[in-house]
């Protein structure tokens, strides 16, 4: 190792490179000595060609270490500041760090709703939710939620900004049910930000905002069997596919999503099963192939097992309800003079068709067959005995006779 050559300057010296050159001259390797609490401390400042490099100085490293060296003797005379090399390095590393923590908190602060959704929200919910769940989102932000509040700072959106959204739904007459949904997407975008600390409160509920869903919104129509084949009847004569997948929905119940996504390989005629692997709560499930299915898919020709079963006249896949249903309802005047709640749409035919399996099943076998991770579920289709109820009920309203009494005599007294 080369020798330590002292310099001009008190407490500075430094040794040269064996071989490397800086200008005309040894490379110099520089330190600074001082004295700490008695004992001599000596640390190293590096090579003067990497301080010329990278810090592109107009002194040279030597110029700097005399300053260095006054600023820590000082420091060390007035009892403030760092007194060592270390601790500069440490207390600037410090410094820097915390104006990084600034900036980068003061970033998060004017992050805009449209920048959230783009940079973190939708990427996570296109990695956790299902396709159908995020896209439905996405048209939500894309239609209702950006246009108005997308440019705010995701710190600025309160109640009064909540009330703005909620009056543009309102103005475009949309359904009240739908309102809920638009705000409860930008309400899981600002519960997502609000967990990872990027807003301080929790965005508001439905209720207090005005949009909270009515209290029930389930389906009442149930399709008669005379309806039903009515349906099928003309849809036969008009799109044999959109019958296909109609029928199919008839004889399993199973949700319209469901025979959309459902494939040739899902279909096990060996085991003669048809699993439904794509759920809406992504539990897969698995029913019989009775023998109208059979039929139906008899008259079907299966294609590779990644397949789609039910395709349009096109080829495409059903991303809706097919078309041709909707309007052979109408056609046939089904919804006349009917309730929004009352009227017959794809939807009504699992309604109807989990009513029918209700009288046969019970509630565990009527959840494994509709798919439902609930027993609440199952139990708004199973209906008791209603003549063994009216007879219970009827029985209130009489006293029991009073049978005739034997008296009691022990044994041993008669």
């Amino acid at each position: 190792m080369s020798k330590y050559i002292k310099t001009k300057h008190r407490g500075i010296r430094y040794r040269e490179h064996p071989t490397r050159k800086y200008g005309a001259r040894p490379d110099r390797y520089y330190f600074v000595r001082l004295k700490l609490d008695g004992k001599d401390v000596e640390e190293a400042l590096g090579w003067e060609s990497e301080w010329k490099l990278k810090r592109d100085r107009d002194i040279s490293l030597e110029e700097h270490a005399v300053s260095r060296l006054i600023e820590l003797k000082r420091n060390r005379r007035e009892g403030t500041g760092p007194t060592t090399l270390r601790e500069q390095r440490a207390e600037a590393k410090a410094k820097r760090k915390a104006e990084q923590a600034a900036l980068k908190a003061k970033a998060q602060a004017e992050k805009t709703l449209s920048e959230y959704w783009t940079e973190t929200y939708f990427p996570t919910a296109q990695r956790s939710k299902k396709e159908s769940s995020w896209s439905k989102e996405k048209q939500h932000f894309t239609r209702w939620i950006a246009p108005l509040l997308g440019k705010m700072p995701l710190k600025s959106i309160g109640l009064k900004q909540w009330d703005e959204l909620v009056k543009v739904l309102s103005t475009a007459g949309l359904s009240q049910r739908t309102k809920e949904y638009i705000t409860g997407t930008l309400r899981r975008i600002l519960k997502h930000a609000y967990d990872r600390r990027m807003v301080s409160d929790p965005p508001p509920t439905g209720k207090r905002i005005g949009v909270a869903g009515p209290g029930n919104n389930r389906r009442l129509r149930v399709v008669s069997h005379k309806e039903e084949a009515a349906i099928l009847a003309e849809l036969a004569r008009r799109d044999v596919h959109a019958w296909r997948i109609t029928r199919f929905a008839f004889l399993t119940g199973c949700r319209a999503s469901e025979a959309f996504n459902l494939t040739w390989g899902s279909i096990d005629h060996a085991r003669g099963c048809i699993v439904f692997a794509d759920t809406k709560n992504r539990d897969s499930r698995t029913i019989p192939i009775t023998e109208p299915l059979t039929e139906l898919l008899d008259t079907m020709t299966a294609g590779p097992a990644n397949a789609p079963v039910f395709v349009k006249e096109d080829g495409s896949v059903y991303q809706q309800a097919p078309y041709p249903f909707q309007s052979v309802v109408d056609d046939l005047g089904l919804n006349e003079g009917r309730g929004k709640r009352d009227r017959l749409v794809f939807h009504s035919i699992r309604h109807s068709v989990a009513t029918r399996l209700a009288q046969r099943l019970g509630p565990r076998d009527l959840m494994d067959v509709m798919g439902w991770r609930t027993v609440q579920m199952a139990m708004r289709y199973v209906h008791g005995n209603e003549a063994a109820k009216a007879k219970a009920l009827a029985m209130l309203g009489t006293a029991p006779e009073e049978g005739k009494v034997l008296p009691f005599q022990a044994p041993g007294n008669a």
